[in-house]
């Protein structure tokens, strides 16, 4: 199989035009990702007509510590206390979690696609979704590989009965029907906009510091995002919006929509957590983005990863995840594989706060 690999998007021939392809792959939205990105590497790689996207990281081992609570997992990360970071090959867009990076029409073999992709790279960890990992048309046996449960992606299926907010709130048991109520009470001086790109580039400062705000408190934090690549993505589709929320001239919180087919996607927030309890910031945001998400008639509303039983308390629903990890090093493999498979994402109560699940 013939591959090209390249790390600028523009030094290989990436079809522009999108087509019924997945728009997560699009020239276009991978650029916007590329021109505000040079704190990791690049990788495209097209094989058999098939186009894949990836990128190479730096971890430091102090972003992963808290991931897992088992002892076997405490043990790994202080058997590599002595490398100050490690490197990753996470074969999709790390930023997208669930989304598929990648567009295929033949089949393929993973592990040429890797040897082309990671040539003359180093990496200690590659990590394969299990999307692409099992994709029917990858012909490849990895057997070498070991299969890792992540956190859940957490989704909100839209009823067809909820023709505005107001009958998605009746849908709730009476305990989260005044939750609901409350929160509207708490935030109901907030003023949301949905602002343009010349107010955002002149304010970027300060809504990074809020995003850093919350990717400091995930579990596992891989590479920085830039979220000048959010103004790149409000110019190009007008299915991309920003929502920003206001005290006065004080911008508290933002959150950005993304709509795509049968569903929205809410994947970037940041949050001033100084006021978060006082006005329900995050909360309000959820009940936003719900709202938003009945109003476009969609299927699904995707939240991402991060703070599940929190979200399951708005009907949210866990998606059980899993990626496959190869430690590039045989002489530890052995080792760190038995370990890796006992890695499981921290335990949380699921709510379930709608009427039709009594």
């Amino acid at each position: 199989m013939s591959i090209k690999v390249a790390n600028d998007i523009s030094r290989i021939d990436w079809d522009k035009s999108v087509g019924n392809e997945n728009i997560f792959v699009s020239y276009d939205f991978l650029r916007c990702y590329q021109d505000y990105h040079n704190n990791f590497e690049h990788v495209y790689v097209i094989g058999n007509g098939n186009k894949f996207y990836g990128h190479l990281f730096n971890v430091k081992i102090s972003d992963i510590s808290d991931y897992s609570r088992h002892f076997l997992f405490k043990i790994l990360l202080h058997f590599f206390l002595r490398f100050t970071q490690l490197r990753f090959f996470y074969f999709t867009n790390s930023f997208l979690t669930n989304i598929p990076s990648f567009s295929v029409n033949k089949e393929f073999y993973l592990d040429e696609l890797i040897i082309g992709a990671l040539k003359e790279k180093e990496a200690d960890f590659i990590v394969i979704p299990d999307f692409l990992f099992e994709h029917p048309s990858n012909r490849s046996k990895l057997s070498e590989y070991v299969k890792v449960e992540v956190e859940e992606e957490m989704i909100l299926s839209i009823s067809k009965d909820w023709f505005d907010f107001n009958a998605y709130k009746s849908s709730l048991k009476t305990k989260y029907r005044k939750r609901i109520n409350n929160i509207y009470k708490r935030s109901k001086r907030l003023d949301i906009k949905t602002l343009d790109r010349s107010y955002i580039e002149s304010n970027k400062d300060q809504i990074q510091q809020l995003f850093d705000n919350v990717t400091k408190r995930a579990s596992f934090k891989g590479t920085v995002f830039n979220v000048e690549t959010l103004y790149s993505l409000i110019n190009k589709y007008e299915s991309f919006n920003l929502y920003c929320y206001f005290m006065g001239n004080n911008l508290l919180a933002f959150s950005s929509e993304f709509s795509h087919g049968d569903k929205l996607y809410s994947y970037f927030v940041g949050i001033d957590y100084s006021y978060n309890k006082e006005y329900s910031l995050y909360e309000r945001i959820l009940c936003e983005t719900i709202s938003n998400a009945i109003k476009l008639k969609k299927h699904q509303l995707v939240f991402g990863r991060t703070a599940n039983e929190f979200k399951s308390n708005f009907g949210a629903s866990p998606k059980r995840s899993y990626v496959y990890i190869l430690v590039t090093n045989r002489y530890l493999r052995f080792v760190l594989n038995r370990i890796l498979a006992k890695i499981k994402p921290r335990k949380w109560i699921q709510r379930f706060p709608f009427k039709s699940l009594d």
